[in-house]
């Protein structure tokens, strides 16, 4: 019996500190190891506790502001065929109660929607 796997998730797991900045340099590829162009995609970091979203980050803008999610070149929202991607966490959003939750980095262009990273997200008393 054969077996297609459409599923591309990475397991990731990631640890902050309560209160603390924090960056997560990224470069997505594609299955061959050659950078994923992110021209046009809009991206969104979500952590959640069950249905309950603590942290929602993204590469738009929120009230003129910078929403977390960059490209590392130039520091806009643009994103370009680098597949880099800077995940920033200021003090002010990692103010979440110490445990253990969940994420997902999911990558969105028009009707298509993958998730690209999920895991534990953990974060450590200050």
């Amino acid at each position: 019996m054969a077996t297609i796997n459409t599923d591309i998730a990475q397991k990731i797991d990631v640890i902050i500190r309560e209160n603390n900045s924090a960056v997560i340099n990224l470069v997505i590829t594609d299955t061959s190891g050659a950078a994923f162009d992110l021209t046009g995609y809009s991206l969104t970091f979500k952590v959640y506790d069950g249905m309950q979203t603590i942290i929602s980050l993204s590469n738009t803008l929120v009230n003129e502001v910078i929403n977390g999610i960059t490209n590392p070149s130039d520091g806009t929202i643009t994103l370009g065929p680098t597949g880099k991607v800077v995940i920033s966490f200021t003090s002010l959003v990692a103010s979440v109660n110490p445990g253990t939750y969940k994420h997902r980095l999911v990558l969105t262009k028009g009707t298509n929607v993958q998730t690209w990273m999920y895991g534990k997200f953990k974060v450590n008393a200050n």
